[in-house]
C-alpha cells in the first residue's frame, strides 16, 4: 500500500506542529451505565498543521491525563517534520514506539488521535475524502440507531423503567432503531430487572423497531447466557458486550449458545479483535476509531471481518471528529447493504458545539456521509474557549 496522496504521489508538505486540545463540559445532570456515572463529557483533540497551513483533526478516546502527554512527548516527535501522507508508515512507527515504551500495552487511544488527524490531512492535501482514499465510498448516507437510555441518580426502579421506555419510544420514532443499556446491578438490582427493562422497551417501541441491548460487560459468562436467552424472546437484534473484554472464551461460548447476535469490540485492541474474529466469537464487530488505533487499524479490522462475513458497526461516542471519521469508514464497507451508525443521544455539549454544521438525521433515520476532503468535518476553534481546560505547567 502506498503511503502517499492518491496512493501514488508523495506530498511536498511536511508536518510543522502537533497540538493537543483538552476539552471538558460538566453536565447539569449526570447519567450512568453498568460501570460508571458520567458527570462530565471530555475530549482530547489532536490538531496537526503542515508547513503550508493545512490542518488535520483527530480525537483520542478516554481520559485526557496521560493520553495528552503521550501525544506530545512520545508521538509528536515521531511525526513532526515528516510527510503527512505517509500515514501507514507513521502508524507503524508510533505503534512500535508505544510498544517499546510501555511493554505490556500499546497506547492506542493516543495513536488513534494522531492517526485520524493524519488521515484528515492526507485527504485535504489530495482534495479527496478519506472514504475515497480507502478505496471509494459505497454509499452516500447511513442508517442510524439511537444510543442513550441511561440510568439516573436516585430514581426508583419504576421511575427508571418509565423514563427509559419513554426515551426509547421517542428515539425510535425519530431514528427507527434504538439501543438499550442494561446492567442494573450498578444500582443494586439484578439480571431479572434487566430483562424486565428490555421487555418494557420492546413494548414501548413496538415489534418492528430494531432493538439492540448493551450490557457494558456487566455479567460473567453464565449470567450473560441466562440474560441472553431471556431477551431472545423480545427479538433483540444484538447483545453487546455481555462479558468483560478479556473473556474471549466467554464471547465464543455465548455465540455458540445464543440465537441473538453477540456484538463487541469497542474495548479491544486490533490483535484481540483479530483473535476474536479468528475464533468465531463475534457476530458483529465494533471497533472505535478513537480507541483502536485510528482509521489505519479500524480499516484493517474491517477488512478481516468482511472477509469472514461479519458486519462492522463502529462504536461512536465522541465529538464531530469521531462521528465524521466513523462515517468515512462506514461509507467504504463491503458486503453490508445497509450498515449502521451509532448515533449518541446522551448529553454532550462538545458534540453539539464543536462542529460547523451538524449531522442531521433524515426523516427515514439516515445520516449523510460528509462530502468534503479529509474527514469532511469543519471544527469551530472559537468554541474551544468555552470548554478548554488548562494545560499542565
Amino acid at each position: 500500500m502506498a503511503d502517499a496522496v492518491g496512493r501514488g504521489v508523495m506530498s511536498k508538505a511536511t508536518i510543522r506542529s502537533v497540538e493537543t486540545v483538552p476539552l471538558r463540559s460538566t453536565l447539569d445532570e449526570p447519567f450512568g451505565y453498568a460501570q460508571a456515572w458520567v458527570e462530565e463529557r471530555t475530549a482530547l483533540l489532536v490538531r496537526i498543521e503542515t508547513d503550508d497551513g493545512t490542518v488535520g483533526w483527530g480525537e483520542c478516546w478516554g481520559p485526557i491525563a496521560g493520553t495528552r502527554e503521550i501525544v506530545t512527548d512520545l508521538l509528536a516527535p515521531i511525526v513532526e517534520g515528516r510527510d503527512p501522507t505517509a500515514v501507514e508508515q507513521l502508524y507503524r512507527e508510533m505503534y512500535d514506539a508505544g510498544r517499546t515504551a510501555y511493554q505490556s500495552i500499546v497506547p492506542l487511544p493516543a495513536i488513534s488521535g494522531v492517526d485520524l488527524a493524519l488521515w484528515d490531512l492526507r485527504g485535504k492535501l489530495a482534495g479527496e475524502s478519506v472514504a475515497s482514499l480507502l478505496g471509494g465510498r459505497r454509499r452516500e448516507d447511513v442508517r442510524a440507531y439511537a444510543t442513550g437510555h441511561y440510568f439516573k441518580h436516585d430514581a426508583p426502579l419504576a421511575e427508571q423503567y418509565d423514563r427509559i421506555a419513554a426515551e426509547a419510544k421517542a428515539n425510535a420514532d425519530r431514528l427507527g432503531a434504538v439501543k438499550a443499556k442494561i446492567g442494573l446491578s450498578f444500582l443494586g438490582y439484578g439480571p431479572d430487572e434487566d430483562v424486565e427493562l428490555v421487555r418494557r422497551i420492546r413494548e414501548a417501541v413496538g415489534e418492528d423497531v430494531p432493538l439492540m441491548v448493551d450490557a457494558n460487560y456487566a455479567y460473567d459468562a453464565a449470567t450473560a447466557r441466562r440474560v441472553g436467552r431471556a431477551i431472545e424472546d423480545f427479538d433483540v437484534y444484538w447483545f453487546e458486550e455481555p462479558v468483560p473484554p478479556e473473556d474471549h472464551d466467554g464471547y465464543a461460548a455465548l455465540r455458540q449458545a445464543l440465537d441473538v447476535r453477540v456484538a463487541g469490540g469497542e474495548c479491544h485492541t486490533p490483535a484481540e479483535l483479530a483473535d476474536l474474529l479468528g475464533d468465531g466469537a463475534l457476530d458483529v464487530v465494533q471497533p472505535d476509531v478513537c480507541n483502536v488505533g485510528g482509521i489505519t487499524a479500524a480499516d484493517g479490522i474491517a477488512t478481516q471481518a468482511q472477509a469472514n462475513g461479519i458486519p462492522v458497526v463502529p462504536h461512536v461516542w465522541g465529538t464531530p471528529v469521531a462521528i465524521a471519521a466513523s462515517l468515512q469508514l462506514i461509507a467504504t464497507l463491503e458486503g453490508q447493504t445497509s450498515p449502521w451508525l451509532e448515533f449518541d443521544n446522551s448529553s454532550n455539549p462538545l458534540r453539539e458545539d464543536l462542529g460547523v454544521g451538524s449531522f442531521d438525521v433524515s426523516e427515514d433515520g439516515r445520516v449523510s456521509v460528509p462530502e468534503g476532503p479529509g474527514l469532511g468535518v469543519e471544527i469551530d476553534e472559537d468554541a474551544f474557549e468555552r470548554y478548554r481546560i488548562e494545560e499542565p505547567s
